[in-house]
Formats: structure tokens, C-alpha cells, sequence
């Protein structure tokens, strides 16, 4: 039996929507001959599951491994292309045509694939056949939040700063202080924009240090539905180094810290998956001393702050309870080619502002996405390529491997390349 199939998205060959769109797509089934089935089903799913096991020892002084996990959905759609009204029903030769809509709710968290858990959506075309295994063909498409910067607040678009200052030995050779204040000009960012980071170093200290570098770090929190258990991870998103300061002197660094491709700040519309971001700088000392670090938390969005100062009203407001959302069982209808034809394209959430071009797409280069199931990191020499396919590319299995693609705008030339080095001056 030889029978194809491909899902497509209405204009949309990435498979690239944004909370509250209307997915408009096809599926298209190809049968050599006559085909007997019991039914042909379509299926929109949207969901986020965690897993991690742990090693643990119980009384008896015995190693037992403990699992963990978590799962919600958001959208869970489906509907009959062709279904028997007795025991089976015939597939004509030939191709076949489909043609579908979805409504994605305007509260779904954006695609994420993790070490521990994940958030995908997923068409899916499954096939039962009399006596035969069922056929499944899957093809994951990219859904992303809608965080538009200029409605979280006029916090974000405020200077933010923070210091801290560290001593050397103990009483009574205890040193005078290093000081370290980290400054930003704002709290918010896009992928495609820098973050400056102003660093100032006072080292009234004896103590020389060697080398400062800031980094802006994505940080994920999982979480277990039946219990407090949780568990996070750390993923470095760019990093820029710095030369050291000698003791008794004092220095100033303005560092650029580039925002790739990454998934939006997420605290209220997932349960069991948060990310959030920030900014950390650390100077590194000589000898076997501690480090001293300081950092400040910011929000990436993927609308970018417009330039003046005005309080927009918000969907959603920043302490919201996290509920399980209402599915609708309904959302997936079928529709003619007229009505297909018809659907509009739709609206991108920055559109309303003509300055913001719109961005293109990558992925997410600095997440390590592994075998949800497992506690164990793939190996570092294990190529990305294996685990990943393209975007447009119809699978033959419901769990394949994906990759999401996020938004990167070019803001006044923002994205071009910048230098590895820091802007620094002796005070």
C-alpha cells in the first residue's frame, strides 16, 4: 500500500503563527489504488509535558530513581476527513484535498523544546486501517506568545542598576571593598536589538582582577503537576568578555550584548514550564578568592518598545493566577476551497507600528533540546542535524524531532556583527 501525505499551512510554508491567529492549511492524501479504511482522522494538538527522573536513597540505604513529570494542553482539535458508515470505507485513487482551519487561543505559551520538557503544536493525520498498523503523519508548526514590550509596563522601558561590593581576608588584614554596578537603559528587549551593558569597577581592593565578562543568560524552570519537586537549567545566550582592573584603580565598561533567536519571557501562561532572562556580570579575581557577581533581570518580547513613554492597556495583567485553560473541542473545522481561498492573511502583532519591519525567523542555537525523557544531556559532539528536520517537511510519526523558529527584527542595523571585545576607560 502505497499512500503519501502532506501538510501544508496557507502561506505560511515555515509553519510560523502567533497566539490568537487562525491556522489555514491543507492535507493532501496520495493513494496508487484502492484503499479500504476504517477512518481518517485530523488532529490539532497543543500541549506541554515535563519529565525528569532522579537518583534518590531510601531508609534502607537503597538506590531507587524517582520520576517526575508534567502535562497540560492547550489545544486538543479534531475532526473525520473520511470516516465508514459500516465496517470500512474505500480511498478513491488518486489526490485527495482537505482544507482546514484552527483557532489558536490568544493565551498559548510559544513553542519551546527543552532538556526536561517541551511546548509543541502539532497537526496530525492519522489513518486506521482494517488489520493493519495505523499510518501517522505529523507535522509540528511554531506558535509564540504575543509579549509586546509597551504593554508589561512602563517599568520596562526604565533604567534598571545594581551593585555589590565584595571585602578580602579576614579581620583584621581584611581589604577595602571591589565594588561592581551594573547599569542598563532599559528593562525590555527583542531578539535583533543589544543590550548595553555599563559596568563600573572600583578595586580599592588588593586584589587584582584578572578579567570581567557579562552575559545574558536564559534560565527555565520545570515543573512536576503531582508534586513540589521542580528542576531548572541555565542556558548561556551571549557572552562578551572584558580585560581586568589593577588594584587601587577603577575602570568603566560598556559591553554589547547581541539578542539572538530565543522564546519570549513566559511566568503566567504555562504551569509546569517558566523562562525567564537576565543579565549577569562577574569579575574574575586571582588567586583562589570568590568571584564577585551581580546581575539584573530582563524581559524579551518579540514587540519592541517604541520610543515614547505611554502606558498601553495589557491583556493580561502582570500578577495573574496560571488556571487550566477551557479547550475547545470544536476549534479544527473543515472548509471548502472558496472558503480557503478567502481566508485572510493574518495580522502580526507589531503591524499597528509602520516604523518595525517585520523580522525574520531562526532557532534557538543556544538550547540544548534532548530526550525528554532522560535526566542525561546528549552528548556535545552529537551533531544538531540528527535531531532536527525542516520546518515545512511532513513526518511519518507523531513524536518527531522539531525545532522552533523564533522572530529576530533588524532595528537600525542592530544585527550587524559586533566585536568580540568591550569598550572600556580608565577613570
Amino acid at each position: 500500500m502505497v499512500l503519501g501525505c502532506e501538510i501544508d499551512f496557507k502561506d505560511n510554508p515555515f509553519g510560523i503563527y502567533y497566539a490568537g491567529q487562525v491556522i489555514s492549511g491543507s492535507v493532501s492524501l496520495n493513494a496508487d489504488k484502492e484503499k479500504l479504511v476504517k477512518s481518517i482522522i485530523l488532529k490539532i494538538r497543543g500541549f506541554a509535558m515535563t519529565y525528569w527522573t532522579e537518583d534518590e536513597t531510601d531508609v534502607e540505604n537503597k538506590g531507587t530513581e524517582e520520576s517526575y513529570s508534567g502535562h497540560e494542553d492547550y489545544i486538543h482539535s479534531k475532526v473525520d476527513l473520511l470516516v465508514a458508515e459500516g465496517t470500512n470505507v474505500a480511498l478513491k485513487p488518486g489526490t485527495h484535498v482537505y482544507n482546514f482551519v484552527c483557532q489558536i487561543p490568544a493565551v498559548c505559551p510559544s513553542s519551546f523544546e527543552g532538556t526536561h520538557g517541551r511546548v509543541r503544536y502539532t497537526v496530525t493525520v492519522k489513518v486506521i486501517r482494517p488489520w493493519k498498523f495505523d499510518l501517522t503523519y505529523s507535522r509540528p508548526f511554531t506558535v509564540l506568545k504575543v509579549m509586546d514590550l509597551n504593554r508589561e509596563g512602563l517599568f520596562l522601558n526604565t533604567p534598571a542598576q545594581s551593585e555589590d561590593q565584595k571585602t578580602y581576608n579576614c579581620w583584621p588584614c581584611r581589604s577595602q571593598p571591589l565594588r561592581l554596578q551594573l547599569s542598563l537603559p532599559q528593562r525590555g528587549f527583542v531578539p535583533g536589538q543589544t543590550i548595553p551593558v555599563a559596568v563600573l569597577i572600583t578595586n580599592d581592593s588588593h586584589i587584582g582582577v584578572e578579567q570581567i565578562e557579562a552575559s545574558l543568560v536564559m534560565m527555565v524552570l520545570y515543573y512536576s503537576q503531582h508534586s513540589v519537586d521542580t528542576i531548572s537549567e541555565r542556558f548561556l545566550v551571549s557572552k562578551k568578555q572584558g580585560e581586568g582592573v589593577t588594584r587601587n584603580s577603577k575602570k568603566q565598561y560598556v559591553f554589547e550584548l547581541p539578542v539572538p533567536a530565543t522564546p519570549p519571557t513566559c511566568f503566567d501562561l504555562c504551569r509546569i514550564i517558566q523562562i525567564a532572562y537576565q543579565v549577569v556580570v562577574e569579575t574574575k579575581v586571582k588567586g583562589w578568592h570568590i568571584n564577585e557577581r551581580v546581575h539584573l533581570p530582563v524581559t524579551i518580547g518579540n514587540v519592541p518598545l517604541n520610543k515614547q513613554l505611554t502606558q498601553q492597556p495589557r491583556s493580561i495583567p502582570v500578577e495573574v493566577e496560571v488556571v487550566a485553560q477551557q479547550l475547545d473541542e470544536k476549534a479544527l473545522v473543515l472548509v471548502d476551497d472558496a472558503a480557503a481561498a478567502a481566508m485572510p492573511a493574518p495580522v502580526n502583532p507589531w503591524a499597528a507600528d509602520a516604523t518595525i519591519d517585520p523580522p525574520s525567523y531562526a532557532e534557538a542555537v543556544h538550547i540544548r533540546a534532548g530526550p525528554i525523557k532522560s535526566n542525561i544531556k546528549p552528548p556535545a559532539n552529537r551533531s544538531r542535524k540528527s535531531q532536527e528536520f525542516s520546518p515545512s517537511t511532513t513526518q511519518t510519526k507523531e513524536n518527531c524531532a522539531f525545532t522552533p523558529l523564533y522572530a529576530v527584527f533588524h532595528i537600525n542595523g542592530e544585527t550587524a556583527k559586533l566585536q568580540d571585545i568591550d569598550r572600556s576607560t580608565w577613570i
